[in-house]
């Protein structure tokens, strides 16, 4: 069954799968693209603070595969939120990744960083206390930025990352162009259905990034559940394919990410699931969050008391210490 694609309300059309870059390794990245592009995926996911953009771009081009049948995606960091530091942001992703235009930019997440001394310097720290230089720049100044590259053909479709409702609605006050997608954690233990039906009711592409789990926080990923292992195995299919194809029958756009050839052909089988096996996957919902940066001290989406999040800012830089002391230890040696 073909991939399907699902239009966008700036008018394209955007695949259902995408191959996902996240924590690639820079090595790794370009023989995956490359993989994929030619197993048949035509939309790639790419970002900034993935730091391996410059491989993306030889992966693409490494598959022969014309520029017009692809949907790329890269994503502004938080370093670059400052209006006058958008378009050097679009610029660098286009240069990295060897293209004249983005399919799709999106904010990656709705807080702000100080820019750093070199462009890769992600996570630049304040040396007043110790913390991730966190900044205020409105998200409305950033949006503005953004819908002017697109005005410039810099960039096709605009959307946001990790944003919630609330911070959905603030854009909209004063978008001239409303976000196309919102990209967020979706997957077997973290399904968010009243979100999803609120941004598909509106128009809001939702697109399903870490839609396996993943294994940065040591939680059990939702490919590793034995029912979803049942299910598989009911159905002559791998656990991934049946989680790919559960969420592309929610109509959420999913990102699985491998460096397997293999693997990552087999994530591009469409089927249908029976109604069973997806009432099973709904019921696997257990609404935990894994990937929420409480180290910035941001209650990114209104999930933490202030103690909380001063207590993991304090871990965070506790740990921090730990580390500069140990590689200081190691220098004497």
């Amino acid at each position: 069954m073909a991939v399907k694609s699902l239009k966008l309300n700036s008018g394209y059309s955007i695949p259902m799968i995408g191959l996902g870059t996240w924590q690639s390794k820079p090595d790794e990245v370009a023989q995956a693209v490359e993989s994929a592009i030619k197993s048949g995926y035509r939309h790639i996911d790419a970002a900034a603070c993935y730091d391996n953009e410059d491989e993306v771009g030889r992966g693409i081009k490494a598959s022969g595969i014309d520029r017009s049948e692809l949907f790329i995606t890269s994503k502004l960091w938080n370093t670059h939120h400052k209006p006058e530091d958008v378009e050097e942001a679009v610029d660098q992703a286009l240069e990295d990744l060897q293209l004249h235009y983005l399919d799709l930019y999106l904010m990656h997440w709705p807080v702000a960083f100080k820019k750093g001394a070199n462009r890769k310097d992600r996570f630049p720290i304040n040396p007043e206390n110790e913390e991730i230089h966190v900044i205020d720049v409105p998200i409305e100044d950033t949006w503005k930025a953004m819908e002017a590259l697109v005005r410039k053909g810099k960039i096709r479709s605009i959307g946001v990352s990790n944003f919630t409702r609330e911070k959905i609605e603030q854009l909209w006050k004063i978008a001239t162009i409303k976000p196309a997608v919102n990209q967020i954690e979706i997957h077997p233990y973290f399904q968010q259905h009243s979100f999803v039906k609120w941004m598909q009711d509106n128009d809001i592409v939702v697109e399903a990034y870490s839609p396996l789990g993943n294994n940065i926080y040591g939680f059990l990923r939702g490919v590793d559940d034995h029912k979803i292992h049942e299910i598989a195995a009911r159905l002559g299919k791998q656990p991934a394919q049946v989680i790919i194809n559960w969420l592309i029958q929610r109509n959420i756009v999913v990102l699985p990410k491998s460096v397997n050839p293999a693997r990552i052909a087999a994530n591009l089988e469409t089927f249908e699931l029976p109604k069973d096996a997806i009432d099973t996957i709904n019921s696997l919902d257990r609404n935990h969050r894994y990937n929420f940066p409480a180290r910035l001290g941001v209650n990114i989406f209104g999930e933490k008391t202030e103690e909380e999040l001063r207590r993991a800012v304090e871990e965070w830089k506790a740990a921090q210490r730990k580390l500069k002391w140990e590689a200081a230890s190691m220098t004497r040696v």
